[in-house]
């Protein structure tokens, strides 16, 4: 009679140890699955904001290629866009504001990594460096000159489909990530845009202001023609 219950106690020990491998290996299979699953979602949401950081910058980009803008964009004023929550935008005019914002995106690709951000640095004033030779300056009246205000320079002078500045679109959006909560990432895209198309003036408007300022620059065509023969117009 003993011998029956100790190898039914037996027995019932060893059901309760293979329940509970088994309920572990379930857990441990759960957890994985559930892993998984999170990081597939992580890395689905992650490439959804950069495509559609891209497709922001693409269509901001176009509009200014196309002068389709009332006013031209104030450079490096950063604004929400409402429809996408944690998504903002940027656009920066000018060779000297396009180099520093793509030294900001490098300097944020490479985070703590101060060999990294030191790399950046000397890239940067490598390119500094060589542009200002192209131009036959130093370094420092170089440096000067990109001091100007664009917009400023925009404004003084009639734009002009021939003439050409540095455009960029940057878009900010959340870096979806757990180790980097409250982060965002940054997307930018570049190229060389007309200053009529910046202005968003049309042709027209722009030969006119050409105009207009070609005759304030100019005193005698300011006298309507007669300002050139003070003397003629004064003896009869």
């Amino acid at each position: 009679m003993s011998a029956t219950s100790a190898s039914c106690g037996r027995e019932s020990g060893m059901l309760l140890i293979e329940a509970l491998v088994a309920m572990l290996i379930v857990a441990m299979v759960t957890i994985a699955y559930i892993g998984i699953r999170s990081t597939a979602l992580i890395d689905a949401t992650r490439a959804r904001n950069w495509r559609l950081a891209r497709e922001i910058a693409e269509e901001k980009l176009s509009t200014l290629q196309a002068g389709a803008h009332e006013v031209p964009p104030e450079s490096g004023t950063e604004y929400p866009l409402d429809k996408y929550e944690g998504f903002s935008f940027k656009i920066v005019l000018g060779e000297s504001a396009v180099a520093n914002a793509e030294g900001e995106v490098a300097s944020e690709a490479a985070g703590d990594d101060s060999e990294a951000r030191d790399r950046v640095d000397w890239d940067r004033n490598r390119e500094d460096m060589r542009r200002a030779r192209e131009r036959g300056l130093t370094a420092q009246e170089y440096e000067d000159q990109q001091l100007d205000d664009v917009n400023e320079r925009l404004a003084e002078t009639p734009p002009s489909p021939d003439d050409f500045e540095e455009c960029a679109v940057l878009v900010y959006f959340p870096k979806f990530d757990p180790d980097f909560e409250g982060q965002k990432e940054i997307l930018l895209i570049k190229s060389r845009v007309s200053t009529l198309a910046i202005s968003g003036l049309t042709p027209d408007a722009a030969s006119a202001l050409q105009r207009a300022s070609g005759d304030a620059a100019d005193p005698a065509a300011g006298d309507g023609g007669l300002g050139g023969q003070p003397g003629g117009a004064e003896g009869r």
